[in-house]
């Protein structure tokens, strides 16, 4: 096996403009087998559409703030800072922000093709982040994660 010796290391800032509407995410890093993301929730949002992805592991630590995850069979744990969750692929979730203050996540993302298939119980695909109607973040002005 011939090992490229060109491949340098990244260097990624966890940092997060804080938001009081909506939610925020951005790719931090992105590999050919994984992605690397910082989000943020304003208070009742999430990803509250319950689904699984089919093809990509999932791991979710919190950085501030606390979420509540949910799977087919109801509440799975609450989450505080420092904490995190191991979805495997093919495990059924959706979590929301309860808290008092904006949520900030990590979201690592590993998976074999970059094709995102998302299913919900029935297991119909469903679209992407994008489709669940959230429209653009109202930011909190200068105020940030890091």
């Amino acid at each position: 096996m011939e090992i490229d010796k060109s491949v340098q290391p990244q260097i990624i800032r966890l940092r997060a403009q804080l938001v009081k509407k909506g939610r925020s995410r951005e790719l931090l890093s992105e590999t050919d087998y994984s992605t690397f993301r910082i989000h943020c929730y304003a208070t009742g949002t999430g990803e509250n559409a319950l689904h699984a992805h089919l093809t990509e592991d999932h791991i979710f630590v919190v950085l501030q703030g606390a979420a509540t995850f949910s799977g087919l069979k109801g509440e799975i744990a609450r989450l505080g800072k420092n904490n995190a969750i191991v979805l495997p692929k093919g495990c059924f979730y959706q979590f929301a922000n309860y808290s008092e203050e904006p949520l900030v996540m990590i979201r690592f993302g590993a998976h074999k093709e970059k094709i995102d298939h998302r299913i919900n119980p029935d297991g119909k695909q469903i679209g992407g982040r994008a489709s669940e109607g959230y429209g653009e973040p109202e930011l909190i002005e200068n105020v940030f994660f890091e």
